[in-house]
């Protein structure tokens, strides 16, 4: 079953029995809400440069959630920073992404309760379905294989978030390099928007900790 580029940005950052993240929440907020963009450059309604970003088809074919999204870009033309828009769509994202797979029935939500405080996690439906993006693009990789530009930025965003330690656990050093050489070569919007996701989540996660 395909999923569009934050559905499985969120498989991958989340365990796929227990549904936890794996990495801090802010850079789990801020390369899902990278993923949502790269679904609007996918579809050719938004391009990014030099760390800005703009819409180029507002008609351009979408989900809601890539409307919705679409649709706070033109009511602010003036703000095109691709860190603002990231941090922006951050606040969000993971609410609206899970709300997306649950509906595709990849995901259940449950309600836990915690030290006074009720809260959603949301739960694999089948840890198969949740394990595939993980277990696709590990396999991939560790067999030096090219990859197509969804599973590209896939294997980018992993690294710029942190998610590569976990993707490329045990793989030889010439699974990295091979993984380098290919995100060298990628489309430069892409390439641009997951150098400034990096550098967001590298300051949200250092702030955090401040």
């Amino acid at each position: 079953m395909a999923h569009l580029l934050a559905d499985e940005f969120f498989l991958l950052a989340h365990h796929d029995v227990t549904g936890r993240p794996r990495l801090h929440p802010r850079a789990v907020g801020l390369g899902l809400a990278s993923a949502v963009v790269g679904e609007l450059v996918t579809t050719g309604a938004v391009t990014v440069s030099s760390g800005h970003m703009w819409v180029v088809d507002p008609g351009a074919p979408g989900d809601p959630l890539g409307r919705s999204v679409l649709g706070l870009l033109l009511d602010e033309p003036a703000h095109t920073a691709v860190r603002t828009w990231l941090a922006v769509l951050s606040e969000r994202a993971h609410r609206h992404v899970a709300r997306r797979l649950v509906a595709a029935g990849v995901l259940r939500a449950e309600q836990s309760r915690r030290l006074m405080r009720t809260r959603t996690v949301y739960v694999p439906v089948d840890m198969n379905t949740a394990a595939w993006p993980w277990a696709r693009l590990s396999m991939r990789l560790r067999r030096l294989e090219p990859l197509d530009e969804a599973d590209l930025f896939l294997a980018g965003l992993a690294t710029q978030t942190g998610l590569d330690t976990y993707l490329l656990d045990g793989a030889d050093p010439e699974v990295g390099q091979h993984l380098a050489v290919l995100l060298h070569q990628m489309r430069p919007t892409f390439r641009d928007l997951l150098v400034h996701t990096g550098a967001a989540v590298g300051n949200a996660v250092l702030s955090g900790r401040a």
